[in-house]
């Protein structure tokens, strides 16, 4: 039972994140990456914290299990949180928003590769088809013949494949190194911790003249309302709810479910009238097909063997 509310929990978790690229998009036309990532996380704070409080006792904060458990949450939080938000915002910022929307299907390969080369788990064969297509379908993505470059190729792409692999190494990193806390404790202390780094990487961009100070503030009550939804729903339910997901199913497993998230984005952009290219949708076809048959592959594995789900849990 708590492996498929794992799955009901993620299955939420994409239809939600569809909307982040489109809100992103939406807010970097008022305020520069660097106020906007660390003030998107910093801003959903309060709301963890008070959850917190509420539903768990101080009995439960004990330090995490396992040696240095109690100052790693500051790598988790810095680079896990911090490196990820201003990689990925800056990212969607110097990146067209449809490409931008494709990439996030790379995860899973991303995920693959990263447990692989850090945490020595070997990358299942299965995958392979999903991180060929993958770097394929995203490649496929920036193609355009419209004149110019034929490549629609503008530097936030690389951010954010860096971005991810972030990510997916504080998925996994976290599960590893705080183990005995919940997750919303794991979620709220590297949320505090990436806030820090957030705000110091602001306080850099200001020096050196990349970022407004004082940052713009919005002029009407949409954008305090999209505002609202990515710090409260996108940020704080949405990192709770994927720690959640990968406690029960892993990071790889996990992050094949934001696949639908550029489905998403992509019809919220096409009903804003932002049509995506033949190119785009061929290349999202591509990253969506291989992950599927990566899946099914499993999947079936699964089936014939459930050893292998258990020792992919444990």
């Amino acid at each position: 039972m708590a492996k498929w509310i794992g799955y009901f929990g993620l299955l939420l978790l994409a239809l939600l994140w569809g909307t982040m690229v489109p809100t992103v998009a939406h807010l970097l036309q008022r305020w520069d990456p660097y106020f906007l990532a660390a003030f998107r996380y910093i801003g959903a704070l309060p709301v963890m914290w008070a959850a917190l409080a509420l539903l768990e006792s101080q009995r439960q904060a004990a330090p995490p299990s396992g040696p240095g458990g109690d100052w790693r949450i500051w790598p988790l939080g810095i680079i896990g949180i911090g490196c990820y938000a201003a990689l990925y915002t800056t990212g969607v910022y110097h990146c067209n928003p449809i490409t931008a929307a494709i990439l996030s299907a790379t995860s899973p390969a991303i995920a693959a590769i990263v447990d692989r080369i850090v945490f020595k788990v070997p990358v299942d064969r299965r995958m392979l088809p999903a991180i060929a297509l993958a770097i394929v379908g995203s490649a496929f993505a920036t193609v355009h013949f419209d004149g110019g470059d034929m490549f629609d190729f503008r530097g936030g792409e690389i951010l954010m494949v860096i971005a991810f692999a972030c990510w997916s190494w504080y998925s996994t990193a976290a599960q590893k190194w705080c183990r005995g806390w919940s997750q919303l404790r794991i979620t709220t202390v590297t949320m505090t911790t990436g806030g820090v780094g957030l705000a110091v990487i602001f306080a850099a961009a200001v020096l050196l003249g990349a970022a407004q100070f004082p940052p713009a503030m919005p002029d009407n009550g949409v954008d305090w309302l999209v505002f609202g939804w990515m710090t409260i729903v996108l940020v704080a339910i949405g990192v709770y709810l994927w720690n959640f997901g990968v406690k029960r199913t892993g990071v790889v497993v996990a992050s094949l479910y934001l696949n639908l998230v550029p489905v998403v984005s992509i019809s919220i952009f096409a009903l804003s009238g932002t049509k995506p290219t033949v190119m785009q949708i061929i290349g999202g076809v591509l990253v969506i097909a291989g992950i599927l048959m990566s899946e099914l592959q499993m999947l079936k594995a699964k089936k014939a063997d459930p050893a292998l789900e258990s020792a992919h849990l444990s």
